[in-house]
């Protein structure tokens, strides 16, 4: 169950995902960000789908090692933030909620939902003492864990702000500091959308891309000017 709504709330976020962004953005940055997600998303399905293919005993307990493995990593980023925050550098200017930021807030809310309905279950099945269920109880509790840490975590990065900082670009789903930048580039309407790629050793999701509030797309060039200066 808690496979299959990951897997609605994914395609309504990309649903959501292109009509937000194809509002402000063009067609080109809009495809290149939903290929980066789908590709992610690519990546996990054939796990998942090892994971279904399992023996029953088995199939339960390696998936109660990884809503386990996921909830600890949602928590875990949340607690150290303000670690990450710290090594970006001190705040220089807050540049607003970026698109993915609005898919994930209303991710985060269609998860609390989910969230919701996997307790309202559980309480369900606990006061009949799980009596016809195949599963075992302490399964159901990790399933309600995992959609509660998944549901505050995404409203949690979907409420943060884009951040100009010190020591580069910080925003709680990830940051990009100075030295990892190879190039940059202004895209979409107006040239209100900064792209940059990364300097990595794999050619994975190279690119981040967010949509700048005109106000502050001088002084983010100037900024980015001064500490990279190489522009495509």
């Amino acid at each position: 169950m808690v496979w299959a709504l990951l897997v609605i709330l994914f395609g309504v976020g990309l649903f959501l995902g292109y009509a937000i962004e194809h509002s402000t953005i063009r067609h080109k940055v809009v495809w290149r960000n939903i290929l980066t997600a789908s590709s992610f998303f690519l990546l996990v399905c054939p796990l998942i789908a090892a994971v279904f293919l399992l023996p029953p005993p088995w199939q339960e307990q390696v998936s109660s090692v990884v809503l386990i493995c996921c909830s600890a990593i949602f928590w875990f980023r949340i607690i150290t933030e303000p670690i990450r925050r710290k090594r970006v550098g001190s705040l220089l200017w807050s540049l607003g909620r970026p698109a993915i930021q609005k898919i994930m807030l209303i991710g985060g809310i269609l998860f609390f939902v989910g969230a919701g309905l996997q307790t309202s279950l559980f309480i369900h099945l606990a006061s009949k003492g799980f009596s016809g269920s195949d599963s075992n109880p302490d399964y159901f509790l990790l399933q309600v864990i995992f959609n509660w840490s998944i549901a505050f975590y995404f409203v949690w990065v979907g409420s943060s702000r884009l951040e100009l900082r010190e020591h580069g670009i910080y925003y709680k789903f990830g940051s990009v500091e100075w030295p990892q930048i190879a190039s940059y580039r202004w895209e979409g309407l107006k040239h209100s959308t900064l792209t940059v790629w990364l300097k990595q050793r794999f050619p994975f999701f190279p690119t981040r891309s967010w949509q700048i509030p005109v106000v502050y797309q001088s002084t983010v060039e100037r900024f980015i000017e001064q500490n990279l200066g190489k522009r495509v």
